[in-house]
């Protein structure tokens, strides 16, 4: 017996991440596979696309906040126009993304799934056509896949497994979605467009990793132990943090090259830190954690429903959902989402550390990213604001040596660079001559620092 599975490649769906919008009247998918279609239609002419033409192609056909956040998704590093193969990928993601009336009590995963499934029809001529380049005909399409085309068309967004069943051993492996249709089709003597697509569709599910799903959404089971990760190789492995209680850096191996998911943190949370290379980060219902520092993060960052806080952070991109009263110190190549969150004061990314040149580099970022500041882009309600009245360049338990230091210091805009040795000198006078003006919330966190350096310190003289 052979099982067959396939699901949406995850790299795919957190490259396009969008905040889930309720739509409420007619399903506006037909309306952003027109527009991708049209994308397509200009791949004979060139490969890019800027800002204006995208924005006149989607006027009145796509809301402007779509528009911009469909756009920079669809731009590589060193560009200022987007790719056109990147800016259908883009389209599509966001079609999926949309919750429908019949979707009004599902999560994001679900939304995705559901309506692949519903549109994989399109979803299937529209790879076809972004891979040959130009518009075709169903007939056609079906003609050239039966004159030995292919699927690996398919490759660009699906991946799968098939399991065979001998005794009690199963032989699996994730495989490119070409490698499972011709299985799916085995002993199929013809087929058309409609027959393929339904032969495919049925075998679908979620991502087998749960690498794209929140702890939230999870069954409250995951919460038993503080700390649980899957058996995966590291691009696919997630780790969860649970139950944060005053210190956590997380310097082991285990943590590297991961996707790591932090949530639910206890009254005494103070700091967590993550200094080493992460793939992705999740932070959960994060309600008393008093200074949260992701120093290199490929890929996106998402914090949702959390309150209360501040988080330094790198990334690829920032995306804050359901969240109030935080703090955002962020370095990213893009532009953060915000949406339905309050209270959001962001600034420029404001520390550095022994090896986190090295981690950026490997990344594809790099501490010039922060030297412009970007104003987010806002989806459903949101406010935010930008102060430099409290900037200061923040000090970690892994010691930056001067010159690296004068590197973040030079990255940072020169009204922040300027907060900063005005708040330095401030706080060092009020230090020497009124301490107990001092916030009790930051002299908390500077012993904690000091307690942790001390350990790392103690613990490095030992090895």
């Amino acid at each position: 017996m052979t099982n067959i599975y396939v699901w949406v490649r995850t790299s795919r769906s957190l490259q396009f991440f969008y905040p889930t919008v309720d739509v409420e009247k007619d399903d506006p998918f037909s309306t952003y596979f027109e527009v991708a279609m049209d994308v397509i239609g200009l791949m004979k002419e060139c490969d890019r696309i800027s800002s204006e033409e995208f924005e006149t192609m989607c006027k009145g056909r796509i809301p402007g906040v779509y528009t911009e956040a469909i756009f920079q998704n669809a731009v590589e590093h060193g560009n200022i126009n987007a790719r056109l193969k990147l800016l259908v990928f883009s389209l599509l993601f966001a079609a999926i993304q949309q919750r429908t009336p019949d979707l009004a009590k599902s999560n994001r995963n679900d939304i995705v799934l559901t309506r692949i499934s519903k549109y994989f029809g399109p979803i299937f001529k529209l790879l076809f056509q972004l891979d040959v380049g130009k518009r075709l005909q169903d007939r056609d399409i079906v003609q050239a896949i039966g004159s030995g085309q292919g699927y690996e068309f398919l490759d660009v967004l699906f991946e799968g497994t098939i399991k065979h069943k001998h005794g009690n051993s199963n032989h699996h492996g994730v495989r490119p979605l070409s490698l499972i249709v011709p299985l799916i089709l085995d002993k199929v003597n013809s087929i058309s467009l409609p027959f393929l697509c339904n032969e495919i569709r049925r075998h679908l599910i979620k991502d087998p990793y749960h690498i794209d799903e929140f702890a939230s959404e999870k069954s409250p089971q995951i919460f038993s132990t503080v700390r649980r990760t899957t058996l995966a190789h590291n691009s696919r492995r997630v780790v969860h943090l649970h139950y944060i209680n005053r210190i956590e850096v997380l310097r082991k191996d285990e943590f590297a090259n991961v996707h790591l998911r932090i949530c639910n943190d206890k009254p005494k949370a103070s700091f967590v830190f993550v200094p080493l290379r992460c793939e992705t980060v999740f932070l959960d219902s994060l309600f008393y954690t008093q200074w949260i520092l992701l120093g290199a993060v490929r890929g996106i960052v998402i914090v949702k429903n959390c309150q209360n806080t501040r988080i330094s952070v790198s990334c690829e991109q920032l995306i804050i959902l359901d969240s109030k009263n935080l703090e955002i110190h962020f370095m990213s190549p893009k532009k953060p989402l915000i949406s339905s969150s309050v209270g959001i004061t962001l600034a420029p990314f404001n520390t550095i550390y022994e090896g986190q040149e090295e981690f950026l580099e490997e990344n594809g970022h790099y501490f010039n990213n922060n030297l412009v500041f970007k104003e987010p882009i806002i989806f459903s309600s949101g406010s935010w604001t930008m102060d430099t009245s409290k900037f200061v360049c923040q000090s970690t338990p892994l010691d930056a040596m001067d010159q690296q230091f004068e590197t973040l210091l030079n990255s940072l805009p020169e009204e922040y660079r300027i907060a900063h040795y005005r708040n330095t000198i401030e706080a060092q006078k009020m230090m020497a001559v009124e301490p107990e003006k001092c916030r009790v919330s930051d002299v908390a966190t500077n012993f904690d620092l000091l307690y942790l350096k001390s350990k790392i310190e103690k613990k490095e003289e030992e090895e």
